[in-house]
């Protein structure tokens, strides 16, 4: 056997524990430095990347998990950690405007995520001025990777199967996407006034498009949608993209009682039109809050805007 024994290093000889790995319940000896760290979880290599895929299998796909997956769906996105290069962690970003989805980010998305992962996470303001929550989560990732969510999933994610079979799963999937990259606007259309109403969105993604067709025609949505536009910017780039488009009130009406929303950037959109009657492009979210917190003899200061 030598001087050496496997697990035991001379210096350390008796000064260490035997734990139970936390993949496989074997037991196997550590030192009592490692054990300090908050290291030795696991008895060798294998059960360490097992773990994760152990743990993945434990979350449970529910309504509130379902819309979880919406959000990233719709604003998420998985990457490596680009803080240490030769690490295979990765990292799940959400982002949101910072004005208009300030209370989205700030108070709904984080209960959102506790109740889901167990997990606190906080908004915070990014170089490129966009609010993002940021979290590791390996087991969470492969959950996702499960479903079909992968990296770099612009341009081919889709809805889950097993969402698509669920109606109530699939109701909060939709809600979910809805937050994050839908808007709602009102237009002109046989008045002077923006009073008729748009629930409209833009995907990189194909697939999903033709998923969120199928599956709002099935529940007696009427819309149109437009797929492979080119779109040009004033600064000439151009991208490919995928529109779906649902107009009218009763659209709208349908929309709130089976689906809904939860952020306050499209709930004070209805809100405002619901008072007023009309509601013109471009204001922000604390506009809208003032003008919903207006009374009935304030309409002359909705007119200004």
């Amino acid at each position: 056997m030598g001087r050496f024994t496997k697990g035991i290093i001379p210096w350390n000889k008796g000064i260490g524990l035997n734990k139970k790995c936390e993949t496989c319940s074997k037991e196997f000896y550590i030192s009592l430095s490692r054990h300090n760290d908050k290291r030795g979880r696991f008895c060798n290599i294998k059960c360490r990347r097992g773990y994760f895929l152990k743990k993945s299998r434990e979350y449970i796909l529910n309504n509130d998990m379902a819309e979880l997956i919406g959000v990233i769906i719709g604003d998420g996105c998985i990457c490596k950690n680009s803080k240490n290069i030769k690490s295979k962690s990765y990292k799940i970003f959400i982002s949101g405007n910072p004005i208009e989805d300030k209370i989205y980010m700030e108070e709904y998305l984080p209960k959102l995520i506790k109740k889901c992962l167990n997990k606190k996470c906080r908004p915070r303001l990014a170089q490129n001025g966009a609010l993002i929550i940021a979290f590791e989560n390996e087991a969470f990732r492969l959950f996702l990777k499960n479903l079909g969510i992968k990296e770099r999933k612009a341009r081919n994610v889709k809805i889950p199967k097993p969402i698509l079979k669920d109606r109530a799963l699939l109701a909060r999937c939709i809600r979910g996407i809805a937050d994050t990259d839908f808007t709602l606007i009102f237009t002109k259309k046989h008045t002077n006034k923006n009073c008729y109403p748009r629930i409209s969105a833009q995907f990189a993604s194909f697939r999903l498009v033709k998923d969120l067709e199928k599956t709002l025609r099935r529940m007696d949505f009427t819309l149109n949608t437009r797929y492979n536009m080119k779109i040009k910017d004033p600064r000439g780039y151009s991208w490919i993209t995928n529109q779906i488009n649902l107009e009218g009130p009763n659209n709208l009406k349908r929309w709130l009682n089976l689906i809904g929303f939860s952020n306050q950037r499209i709930i004070t959109r209805y809100k405002v039109w619901k008072k007023y009657g009309y509601l013109k492009p471009k204001t922000t979210l604390p506009q809208r809050l003032r003008l919903i917190s207006l009374g009935g003899g304030d309409v002359r200061w909705a007119k200004q805007l």
